[in-house]
């Protein structure tokens, strides 16, 4: 089970997407807030601290890219642990990000749930 204290801030332009991602997301025991592109996000993140952000890459306004700089940039906001999602080939995304985690587009649920619970379990690992 989710420890009731893990939030996730789920970040897509696509609304189909990221009602799908909130509800499996629910499912599974999480806090889930949901942001249509990155600005939107860093407006939420000003209200909520979440735990994980799982953005896609390409969006109107603010991209993935740019949301994880400034995500990075802040010093409030930086232990925010971020897995980022794609339809491009996120191989050269590892390479560009070396340590950040990314999931393919389309993607399997069970490899998303799996992958959402290593970043938030090494998350927690770091913390101590």
């Amino acid at each position: 089970m989710v420890p009731a204290t893990e939030t996730v801030l789920v970040v897509d332009d696509e609304q189909g997407i990221l009602e799908a991602l909130a509800d499996l997301l629910r499912e599974e025991g999480y806090r889930v807030l949901t942001a249509s592109h990155g600005r939107e996000a860093l407006e939420r993140m000003a209200e909520v601290r979440p735990d994980l952000v799982l953005t896609d890459w390409m969006m109107p306004v603010l991209d993935g890219p740019a949301l994880i700089e400034r995500i990075q940039q802040d010093p409030v906001l930086r232990h925010i642990s971020v897995l980022g999602m794609s339809a491009v080939d996120v191989n050269g995304l590892k390479r560009l990000h070396p340590g950040m985690e990314f999931l393919q587009k389309p993607f399997d649920i069970r490899a998303l749930m799996k992958l959402v619970r290593k970043v938030l379990d090494a998350r927690r690992v770091q913390e101590g």
